[in-house]
């Protein structure tokens, strides 16, 4: 008896040793991912969203005047203030250090009257690029910014209330990192 206990205890011992380690999550099976159905008006603001980057990337900044209400509050980086025509001026200033800066949009989500875009800048830095540091003199590297921005619309599906976060520490080490010979 004592011998037929334990055969019987070595083979549970066996059977849980050697049984797959992954056996619970074989069971769990990937839920579908079910997109959601824009609403007309969320359509709006997805075509404003994405029309706005595109301007951006053709270099036809006060085109962007059309997406966005007269009284625009912007914080950039940190930085804050109204109106279209600074935000044209803000968004503009790229093109002198960055004569190719070209933006590309990685994820677009919109929900009710507000956007997030997940973005990406590159260029080459060929002019003089004004930091808090100073003024950065053409390094001819190329650079490459993440960012994401947040939008809120009004009824018209022009932007009220843009929040732009870039990654400009990590613009700044590209810039001024050291060559190696």
């Amino acid at each position: 008896m004592h011998l037929a206990n334990l055969l019987l205890l070595s083979m549970t011992f066996m059977s849980v040793a050697f049984a797959p380690a992954s056996l619970a999550q074989t069971a769990l099976a990937t839920p579908a991912h079910k997109p959601h159905v824009y609403t007309p008006y969320e359509r709006l603001v997805y075509r404003n969203a994405m029309a706005f980057h595109k301007n951006f990337d053709d270099h036809q900044f006060e085109k962007n005047k059309a997406f966005v209400s007269s009284d625009l509050h912007v914080i950039s980086n940190g930085r804050e203030f109204r109106g279209a025509d600074e935000y044209v001026k803000s968004i503009a200033r790229f093109v002198g250090p960055f004569p190719d800066v070209r933006i590309t949009d990685l994820s677009t989500v919109v929900d009710g009257n507000m956007a997030a875009v997940r973005f990406v800048i590159t260029g080459t830095h060929k002019g003089d690029f004004a930091t808090p540091e100073g003024v950065l003199h053409a390094t001819y590297r190329a650079v490459k910014i993440d960012g994401i921005e947040y939008m809120t619309f009004n009824r018209e599906g022009k932007v009220t209330d843009l929040l732009t976060v870039e990654d400009v520490a990590g613009l700044l080490r590209q810039l001024k990192a050291k060559t190696t010979n």
